[in-house]
């Protein structure tokens, strides 16, 4: 029965068929009806045709995530977001507020963790196997991956031993 469920729905693999049924709904009825994977009905996605996904990878599946790629944002395998996560990869310019920055895209690495209300900003990327904790705001890179970084600015509190 699931398997004709993600058939006629088209629902993913490794997306809950719950989840997967209230998304498609909630596209019908115009809410983030331009995001191509499952998202919740309480998360905004921009520029949604600007985020690279790996597998079994929903970003913005937590509630109330808060999504804008508008420079780009690259997301490996296996990666998950917590509720209320902000990815933002683009600013405002300083001095005229009618325009935006550009930055590189924000890349996150295979198999990351983004705690809760964490929020990652412009050209940040998180090597392999990171660790946000909840409330981080992440304003530099920590390409090297491994590791458990939290605080506001984010730091390294933990290095994570590979396997």
């Amino acid at each position: 029965m699931k398997g004709f469920l993600r058939a006629i729905f088209g629902i993913p693999a490794g997306c809950g068929i719950k989840f997967g049924l209230l998304w498609r709904l909630g596209r019908l009825v115009g809410v983030n009806s331009s995001v191509p994977w499952p998202v919740h009905f309480t998360t905004t996605v921009r520029w949604a045709r600007k985020v690279k996904l790996g597998a079994r990878t929903f970003p913005g599946d937590s509630p109330n995530c808060y999504i804008n790629a508008q420079n780009g944002i690259i997301i490996g395998d296996d990666v998950n977001l917590g509720p209320g996560v902000g990815l933002v990869s683009a600013n405002h310019d300083a001095t005229d507020n009618s325009r935006y920055t550009k930055n590189p895209p924000i890349r996150l690495g295979a198999r990351s963790w983004i705690g809760m209300n964490a929020v990652i900003l412009p050209g940040v990327e998180l090597g392999e196997n990171t660790i946000v904790g909840a409330g981080a705001v992440v304003t530099k890179s920590f390409p090297e991956g491994y590791q458990v970084i939290a605080g506001n600015p984010a730091r390294v509190v933990k290095k994570v031993e590979k396997k």
